[in-house]
């Protein structure tokens, strides 16, 4: 009689074996005992894999951001680092630097100074609380505004065919883009005012790039629906969270 070859099994289901993955439950056939080769492999690769999506998406979504977009929407993923995973990133990389290198304690102080000659005082102590909150929160409140650029870029733009959550990962993308630009002005020494117009238009100008090659659009109608989209994506966001922010206020105070 011929030898039978044994048949693999699943080490975490069971299940029969055919390929380097189980079929059943995507566990990877491992047969090998672990050793520290083993280990150091295995954090290499991940590593190589993470870099290399990062800096991968990280240069596509300057030349193509749109083949960016519309190759993860169509499910080639495996080349890009994923929108949400690179949103959080870099957001995680600008809170860093603006909040490190003391841009938002400034702007914290602009505003206190101005509130300053307000005579209100319920009005000042919510204003500091709002900016201490806000603080705090910085890398979430960067990633909250993106579902609000999602209702007007899905508004202004109903004939790309785009649902509510391709919008966002479109947005997540150019968010987390648009964020990467603006960072190499906060290492200059300019001040504050400079540094808030000029990070604002470089901002604007990069979403303009990108829904322009993505929609279709023409230079014109694209900077003026991202400019309107911008300013009105931030006045409802501000609102929803002076709204939100009322009940812990009262809670702080009692």
């Amino acid at each position: 009689m011929e030898n039978q070859t044994d048949v693999l099994l699943c080490k975490s289901c069971a299940a029969t074996l055919y390929g380097v993955y189980c079929g059943q439950c995507g566990q990877k056939v491992i047969q090998r005992r672990i050793t520290m080769r083993a280990i150091f492999d295995d954090i290499f690769s991940q590593i190589s894999s993470v870099d290399h999506g990062l800096i991968y998406t990280f240069f596509m979504l300057f030349k193509k951001p749109d083949q960016v977009v519309l190759d993860y929407l169509a499910g080639k993923t495996i080349k890009y680092s994923s929108p949400f995973k690179y949103l959080i990133f870099w957001t995680a990389v600008s809170a860093l630097i603006y909040i490190g290198f003391g841009f938002y304690d400034q702007q914290a102080a602009v505003t206190a100074n101005f509130m300053a000659s307000n005579d209100n005082q319920k009005a000042n102590e919510f204003a500091s609380l709002y900016n201490d909150l806000m603080k705090q929160n910085f890398q979430l409140v960067s990633i909250l505004y993106i579902p609000f650029f999602a209702i007007f870029t899905r508004l202004f733009f109903k004939k790309s065919g785009l649902n509510y959550a391709e919008h966002l990962v479109a947005n997540a993308y150019f968010s987390a883009q648009a964020s990467i630009v603006f960072m190499p002005i906060l290492l200059f020494s300019l001040n504050l005012e400079l540094i808030f117009t000029l990070s604002t238009l470089i901002m604007v100008m990069y979403y303009t790039y990108a829904i322009r090659v993505l929609f279709k659009q023409n230079w014109f109608v694209s900077f003026f629906k991202v400019v309107l989209i911008y300013f009105v994506s931030i006045l409802l966001f501000s609102i929803v969270a002076s709204i939100a922010i009322v009940p812990y206020v009262f809670l702080q105070k009692h």
